[in-house]
């Protein structure tokens, strides 16, 4: 990530794993320590809702090996089971087919209280990179993550992406981070591929808006209709999410 002053996220993997009553991942409990004040057993038995906003990147399984991409930005419960914070990921689960005991890639972005009709946001570690890999991972897999957090700290800067997601355009923004990271991974033609969509996301937001001015609204559909053309005549459209 660019150094100074942007929100960052906190990547882990951890063990996709069956819980009382739901599918999910384990907290790391560094960041349960950090954020105690919020995380404690007593808010949770007061009533509180407690959410992750999160993007989960890649799938491997028990061999390292990567067996699905998902891409994809959700705002999950965080559940307490016992003395562990568990994010709950039965749907995603169950949708992808996901086997118990594969290992789930996860950018946490940020946590949401909720209480009655208040709600309130809060970015982890604003300012600050940190990445997690457990020493029980398969090597295959650290590797893959090392290289992943090697981008996110030098060369990635993503207000933008967590706006996106903020504003409910989830699917852009989880679009837009991929582009990004293919691209500052060097892998050029995979980015236009994520960015490609990113303005076929816009251009269909555009066209279907009803709060834009007409003459505004047709001269941005048409400035992005042009920005798709350019940037589809840099790539084929096989390989793009969704």
């Amino acid at each position: 990530m660019c150094s100074g002053d942007g929100p960052v996220v906190l990547l882990f993997v951890e063990k996709l794993e069956r819980h009382l009553y739901i599918v999910g991942v384990k907290l790391p409990t560094e960041l349960a320590r950090h954020y105690s004040s919020i995380l404690d057993l007593p808010n949770f038995d007061r009533g509180l809702d407690i959410y992750v906003r999160v993007h989960v990147s890649r799938v491997f399984n028990e061999e390292g090996d990567v067996v699905k991409e998902v891409n994809e930005n959700l705002v999950v419960k965080l559940k307490m089971e016992l003395i562990t914070h568990v994010l709950d990921l039965t749907e995603m689960h169950l949708r992808y087919g996901i086997p118990i005991g594969y290992f789930l890639e996860v950018l946490l972005i940020s946590l949401i209280v909720k209480s009655g009709s208040k709600q309130y946001e809060m970015l982890v570690y604003p300012d600050e990179f940190k990445h997690l890999i457990s020493p029980f991972l398969p090597q295959k897999v650290s590797n893959l993550v090392e290289s992943y957090a090697r981008v996110i700290r030098e060369r990635m800067d993503y207000e933008v992406v967590v706006l996106l997601s903020t504003v409910g355009l989830q699917d852009i923004s989880a679009d837009l981070w991929e582009g990004l990271v293919r691209y500052y991974s060097n892998d050029y033609e995979g980015s236009i591929k994520f960015f490609r969509k990113v303005i076929e996301g816009l251009r269909n937001i555009v066209k279907e808006a009803d709060v834009i001015e007409e003459g505004r609204k047709e001269r941005l559909h048409r400035y992005l209709s042009g920005a798709y053309d350019l940037i589809s005549s840099f790539g084929e459209h096989a390989g793009t999410r969704g």
